[in-house]
């Protein structure tokens, strides 16, 4: 982004080329089916010389695909492809189910195969980085061109240091899934949909007011509360945001399991991108040493005046 204030260039300029931005035209929304589901992929053109991205959308209350709206609309490189995870947006049935990364995985790597026809760039949002991981298990090369860390979690929290590469190593649990297996049991459950009421409930101002202490670097807007407020409207959106949370937040969690072989495997250009913001936590340092440990770094950047949603915030 024009905004970016650190880079650290380790790997030739293949993530500069990822990431030119610019103004670019023309958006289309398809709708695509996968297994029992369908859902809606928000689609932009750009030059057929450029590889093509893939963005994964972070999980919470009324986030999908329109959180990479605003970059789809100023992206001067390839093709992009902003699908909604299965249990999202507009994605249906939504059946009751808990989604773990191979799920979601599953989904865009036929999408990749499919509807892209070649391999793209991941562009990975947050704590979605098992997602991107699993696709790299599943495709190899064949499907991922590169990948882009947006404001990854440390990478300790899916993998280990010191693993072998080993593509076909199975996710391995940490710690027993007993807390996440109650958890799970109590979002399914009338307890559940009040709590995602309540999360949503006020007419927005709680999103707006949790987007405000934790996401973004400055006061969220109008458009990116009334965006999440609408799409959470959908209650049985609550599987698939319970599901992410019931996954993280216990050490147990499907989402933390250890993930090292495949981490340790991934050689395809690999960038890390952070914002800074007040309070931040020494961005560059954290940047720095996430580099240090992929196999093939592409670079570091730092977004001024940017959080945790930095598709929305600084899009240009």
């Amino acid at each position: 982004w024009r905004s970016c204030i650190y880079r650290a260039q380790l790997a030739g300029d293949a993530c500069g080329t990822m990431l030119r931005l610019a103004l670019i035209a023309g958006c289309a929304a398809l709708q695509h089916k996968y297994g029992r589901e369908t859902y809606g992929a928000r689609v932009t053109r750009g030059a057929s010389d450029l590889p093509p991205l893939l963005l994964i959308p972070p999980v919470g209350v009324g986030i999908d695909r329109q959180f990479y709206a605003r970059f789809q609309d100023v992206w001067d490189g390839g093709d992009t492809h902003a699908p909604d995870l299965l249990g999202t947006g507009d994605a249906k049935p939504k059946p009751r189910r808990f989604y773990k990364p191979e799920i979601w995985a599953g989904q865009l790597d036929a999408y990749v195969r499919e509807v892209i026809g070649e391999p793209c760039v991941l562009v990975s949002q947050g704590g979605l980085l098992p997602v991107a991981l699993e696709m790299w298990r599943l495709g190899g090369a064949d499907t991922v061109r590169g990948v882009a860390c947006l404001s990854p979690p440390p990478l300790s929290f899916v993998a280990s240091e010191g693993v072998e590469a080993d593509r076909t190593a199975p996710a391995v649990p940490r710690a027993p899934r007993r807390i996440q297996r109650l958890a799970w049991a109590v979002s399914g459950s009338p307890v559940g949909n009040l709590f995602f009421r309540r999360l949503r409930g006020k007419k927005g101002e709680r999103i707006r007011s949790f987007t405000d202490k934790n996401l973004f670097a400055g006061a969220s807007d109008d458009a990116w509360v009334k965006q999440c407020y609408e799409s959470a409207r959908d209650s049985r959106g609550r599987f698939a945001t319970l599901s992410y949370l019931c996954g993280t937040i216990p050490a147990g969690g499907a989402w933390r399991d250890e993930r090292g072989g495949l981490l340790a495997d991934l050689t395809v250009p690999t960038s890390i991108i952070r914002g800074d913001f007040p309070g931040a936590r020494d961005p560059v340092n954290r940047t720095r040493e996430a580099l240090e440990r992929l196999p093939f770094p592409a670079g570091g950047y730092i977004l001024r005046d940017a959080r945790a949603c930095l598709p929305w915030e600084q899009p240009e």
